[in-house]
């Protein structure tokens, strides 16, 4: 039924688009003055925000009107007379930019001085010049951008070094993200999903090398237009993608300690209709880990203790090819087609070393558990996108068909050596996993944009997602007797997992004064269905959901502004939490999926306030999340002594809590961007009473002692966390970088130290019914980059549209 509901809205949706958009053609002019125009970065083309517009008197100088930049850095001034002005553009970090002989005529009341572009400030020290740089962290109506580009401590790295460094954002052992304690973060990757499907946000994002990412987006409370996924917000990395006019490339390449390489290569050269990109990129990470489990057993009322040692290493190797072509015809239409094609994998091998003990801490049993395992993985990510604009000012079509393919296939190889008492060896069991996984997924979506004069801003789309995963599991037993290898039925899986989400979705903004509102629904119709084929075993889930969301700003007097707003969301297990397959590679502590999983909905409300003063930048925000059927981690320790992991739907988690935010340049050779998040979380039911409050601070310092010599000091601190179960302890780190331009700024050398004092580790404390785990792990942390990078320019003159000039002569006033 919700499928006809969808053909027939997009039927409308169809008519209501260009309906709209020929009734704005028509639309007649306004008799007051109107002066617009949109701001961008000079070099990345990047839209800012909050920059301050400033309107003057060509006769005497005096301010006539004033605003900021909004949302899409575009500004708008009303009520002007006829008369001769000129316009001031000023941000913190960019030099001020100055529109002179602007002419506001009876015949021509409005001027669109399109798009103009402001260059980094430079500024003269002692005969020294110092390169400013752009905010680092600006805060938005629904979200937070933050510039990385240029962030030295992310040298040598990936995409966890970036967003480890990010207000509010914690990262652990395997790379999996926490944002305000939540960790269903949906990731985006230029605004759309990932290709590496299936895969948890730590194996996303090591194999996204951070000289690829321009910026990150955090996304706390989206819009309709957004997917309503991940309870905890969306983290959105837009990766770098060059326009300059001809020929224009980076090339980089670093190395670090303890084998550790990676080196890219991007490149674009734009043509007045057509613009080709493209990168590759290849890492080899090599690192050492250790760590250990202490768990405390209470199984019938009989106490008795599980010990662990483990050490081993970490091989990480990955190939990125990313190429396309952007078609611009004419001034209306803009076709983009892009591929992405990613190789990689991870091998691992680890001893642990196992002792049971009794009441009496005697050992009752010893063994030792060596694996090696082999993961390699494929992903295809074809794009195919179609923008048009239209003669209507802000109104535009965009549409995207996406094709994601990822395979992945597993290979692990056991070798358990079991000892008496008296520590002889007395048996050797081999064991092998095998694992091959398939993911294909459609994701076909649409949006319409369309400004009517006097009535508001009308955004509308629709979104199809269509997932299909498959995963076969094997796992064999080697007899000795026979010198065979023997496919334990018992363990033999074969799960097949369907998702199909159909969607559509309105927004309504507008203006009144310096007040702005958002006010959007968003409607999706889900099917889910997962069968394991062996058993013939199905579950199906067909549920239909209503998301709406509220924003609302108020701009206040000296560049103060108040923002509340609401959305609800959603998190659907994925085919890892849904698959019933028995993870058996630590024999003593097993986990599989729940294939009875419900989808988890969270109500969240975020109170923000704002305030420039100076070169400095202040955000602060009160923040509340309630989640009802939270999917959380769910660990028991059954008759046999054997941890048991999976996942459950808890009653209730509530999280609430401040965030402060601090960007100031103090002096003109130094920078700070500081944060602060206080916060409290609270998990309730399936026997879990969890509660406690935590903090994040985070300060990123930069010194530019030269134009050509930067230093940056990076700080981070998490206090003790609780996630459902589990409490983590708390965390601190200190990384260092410095960075030497030479050759007016097109060769760079880069040296990095991360973890300078070797602190970042992993402890953390599990409790349940009739067990209490303490367990510690630390990874290869304190490494040195040494990196060197070199920009290919030819032509440096950046191209900028012109301000339109005004034909018709007229007196000062």
């Amino acid at each position: 039924m919700f499928k006809k509901y969808l053909l027939f809205t997009l039927l409308i949706f169809t008519n209501f688009i260009f309906s709209q958009n020929r009734q704005g053609n028509f639309q007649g002019m306004q008799s007051n003055g109107k002066l617009s125009g949109k701001i961008i970065d000079a070099q990345t083309n990047q839209i800012i925000e909050y920059c301050n517009v400033v309107l003057f008197s060509y006769r005497d100088s005096s301010m006539v009107n004033g605003t900021i930049t909004d949302r899409e850095g575009k500004f708008t001034l009303s009520n002007l007379r006829p008369g001769m002005y000129f316009l001031r553009a000023s941000y913190i970090g960019y030099d001020n930019q100055t529109i002179d002989s602007i002419r506001i005529t009876p015949n021509k009341p409005e001027i669109d001085l399109g798009i103009i572009a402001l260059d980094e400030k430079t500024i003269e020290l002692s005969n020294v010049v110092v390169t400013g740089e752009k905010e680092v962290i600006i805060n938005n109506l629904d979200k937070k951008v933050i510039n990385v580009e240029k962030d030295l401590t992310n040298v040598g790295g990936t995409a966890v070094d970036v967003v480890q460094n990010i207000p509010s954002v914690t990262v652990d052992a395997d790379g999996n993200v926490s944002y305000r304690g939540n960790q269903n973060i949906r990731i985006l990757i230029d605004g759309k999903p990932s290709e590496l499907l299936g895969l948890g946000s730590g194996d996303v994002l090591s194999n996204i090398p951070a000289s690829q990412i321009e910026s990150i987006e955090l996304v706390t409370n989206p819009s309709a237009r957004y997917d309503p996924e991940g309870t905890g917000g969306i983290l959105n990395i837009v990766l770098k993608k060059r326009i300059n006019g001809g020929l224009n490339g980076n090339i980089s390449l670093t190395g670090g300690t303890g084998d550790k390489f990676n080196g890219s290569l991007n490149f674009n050269y734009k043509l007045p209709n057509v613009n080709f990109f493209a990168s590759i990129d290849s890492r080899i990470h090599n690192a050492d880990n250790n760590g250990n489990s202490y768990r405390t057993n209470n199984i019938n009322n009989t106490l008795s203790y599980l010990d662990q040692l483990s050490n081993g290493t970490f091989n990480h190797f990955g190939h990125n090819f990313t190429a396309g072509l952007d078609i611009t015809p004419d001034n209306y239409n803009t076709y983009t087609f892009s591929l992405r094609y990613r190789k990689f994998g991870f091998d691992t091998e680890s001893l642990v070393k196992t002792s049971n003990l009794n009441s009496q801490s005697q050992l009752t049993r010893y063994f030792e558990r060596s694996s090696n395992a082999e993961r390699r993985m494929n992903a295809l990510q074809y794009t195919l996108s179609y923008k048009r604009t239209f003669d209507t000012k802000g109104a535009e079509l965009t549409t995207d068909v996406i094709l994601s393919d990822f395979k992945m296939k597993r290979d692990e190889n056991f070798n358990q050596l079991n000892f008496d008492n008296s520590l002889n060896p007395i048996e050797n069991l081999l064991q092998k996993g095998l694992s091959d996984n398939k993911n294909l997924q459609w994701t076909i979506q649409s949006n319409y944009i369309n400004p009517i004069e006097d009535l508001g801003r009308i955004e509308t789309g629709f979104k199809v997602t269509l997932k299909n995963f498959n995963s076969k599991n094997d796992y064999l037993n080697y007899d000795n007797n026979s010198g065979n290898w023997l496919n334990d039925i018992t363990r033999k899986t074969d799960f097949d997992y369907k998702e199909n989400v159909y969607a559509v979705y309105g927004i309504y903004s507008n203006k009144i004064s310096d007040f702005q509102y958002q006010i959007g629904i968003r409607a999706e119709q889900a099917d889910v269905k997962g069968t394991e084929n062996l058993t013939s075993s199905t579950f199906t889930n067909d549920y239909f959901s209503i998301y709406p969301t509220v924003h609302l700003v108020q701009s206040l007097p000296d560049q103060q502004e108040v923002q509340l707003s609401y959305s609800r969301r959603v998190e659907r297990p994925n085919n890892r939490q849904l698959n019933p397959y028995v993870d058996r590679s630590d024999s003593l502590n097993i986990s599989y999926g729940n294939p009875e999983l419900k989808p988890e909905y969270i109500n969240s409300i975020e109170l923000g306030y704002s305030r420039i003063f100076g070169k400095t930048a202040l955000t602060s925000s009160i923040f509340y999340r309630n989640t009802n059927d939270a999917i959380t981690n769910y660990t028991i320790v059954n008759d046999n002594g054997i941890t048991e992991t999976t996942w459950r739907n808890l009653a209730k988690n509530l999280s609430y809590g401040l965030e402060l935010t601090l960007s100031s340049s103090l002096f003109d050779w130094f920078r700070t961007n500081t944060s602060f998040t206080y916060f409290k979380n609270e998990f309730e039911g399936l026997n879990i009473s969890n509660s406690d409050y935590s903090w994040l601070a985070k300060m990123n310092n930069t010194f530019m002692l030269s134009k050509d010599f930067n230093f940056q000091i990076n700080l981070n601190y998490n206090a003790p966390t609780i996630m459902g179960q589990s409490k983590m302890k708390e965390q601190f780190a200190t990384d260092i970088a410095m960075k030497k331009d030479f050759l007016d700024g097109q060769l760079s050398l880069t040296f990095r130290v991360s973890d300078l004092f070797n602190t970042r580790k992993w402890e953390s404390e599990t409790i349940g019914q009739n067990f209490i785990t303490s367990s510690y792990r630390k990874m290869e942390s304190r490494i040195a980059y040494l990196g060197i990078s070199y920009r290919l320019s030819p032509n440096n003159n950046r191209e900028r549209e012109r301000r339109p000039k005004d034909e018709e002569g007229m007196d000062e006033f």
